[in-house]
Order: C-alpha cells, then sequence, then structure tokens
C-alpha cells in the first residue's frame, strides 16, 4: 500500500512501498494530523485501518472524506491510538452524509463524529481490499456540517499481496 504525503510524492524515487505492518504516512512537519495505516488489520490479509489523530491538543467534528465510490468501508470509528479497537458504537452524534458534491472536485462520501480526538484517541477507517485511490480528513465547522480545510493521503496501485515471508 502506497501512501502519499500532501506534497503527492511516492517513497524514494517513486518506488512502490508495500508495507504488511503499521506504517507512519504522516510525517510530513506541515501535515496537522497524524496518520498512520495498519495493514493487515484485525488479523484478515486483505483488511486494512487508516487512523487520523492530532499531533497535539484536541480535535473535535473530525471527518473523513472517501470518494462515493469506495464501496469497500467496513466501519469507521474512534479508538486508543496505536490500532487496537474501535470500542463499538462509541462514537458521539455520528454523522454520514453521501454523494456529496466537492466544489470543483469528485463525488464523495463523508462520515465521523463528535468525539475529541488527542494523541492517545484517534479515527480510524477501516476497509477491505484495495484502497481509495485518495483519502481526506478534516474537521467540521458546524456540529453536523462538512468537513473543511482538507488534508488527504493519495494510494497508489499496488499489486495483489505476495506470500508471507517466513
Amino acid at each position: 500500500m502506497q501512501a502519499h504525503d500532501q506534497s503527492g510524492h511516492d517513497g524514494p524515487q517513486g518506488q512502490h512501498q508495500h508495507t504488511h505492518t503499521v506504517a507512519a504516512v504522516g510525517t510530513n512537519p506541515d501535515s496537522r494530523f497524524r496518520w498512520n495505516v495498519h495493514h493487515p488489520f484485525d488479523g484478515i490479509e486483505t483488511r486494512a485501518a487508516v487512523e487520523v489523530a492530532p499531533w497535539s491538543g484536541l480535535l473535535p467534528r473530525w471527518r473523513f472524506v472517501v470518494p462515493s465510490d469506495f464501496k469497500r468501508v467496513v466501519r469507521w470509528g474512534i479508538g486508543p491510538s496505536g490500532g487496537a479497537d474501535l470500542g463499538g458504537d462509541s462514537v458521539a452524534r455520528p454523522v454520514h452524509e453521501e454523494d456529496v458534491q466537492l466544489q470543483d472536485g469528485p463525488m464523495v462520501d463523508w462520515m465521523g463524529g463528535h468525539n475529541p480526538l488527542s494523541k492517545k484517541l484517534s479515527a480510524f477507517l477501516i476497509f477491505d481490499g484495495d484502497p481509495p485511490h485518495f483519502m481526506a480528513f478534516g474537521q467540521a465547522d458546524e456540529m453536523d456540517g462538512p468537513p473543511t480545510n482538507l488534508e488527504g493521503i493519495y494510494f497508489a496501485a499496488h499489486p495483489p499481496p505476495h506470500p508471507a515471508h517466513d
């Protein structure tokens, strides 16, 4: 799985970087959020989770954004940083909007909640199969409103999973 930072660059010399462990993808010093990709997730080889949290402080009214045609989201929510458990239905005031046209952009779905995220509490979006070609994250200005000031990551195409190493 390849994730791009805000500058849109791949890894070293544009090489594909497929990982089977937690990969820190939000190391860009200009990034407002700490991004991590967990793959595999839930002990399922084809499942991955994207974890997002603020570098410091609290972040209420958080929102994930994915392309509307991406139909492989398994679940989303909050949980302890590090990817342990989402904690069931603990998202405060969950919101979910489908088929929203971004200004001069694609159709997207967005989802999120109002629990303040912190260094110890992250938002997670879990999906099966190949990742979406992009994913964004932001904060809403209004309680039930859409996200603003989005920050995103982009996933490059990658080959089918290779056999596990002994």
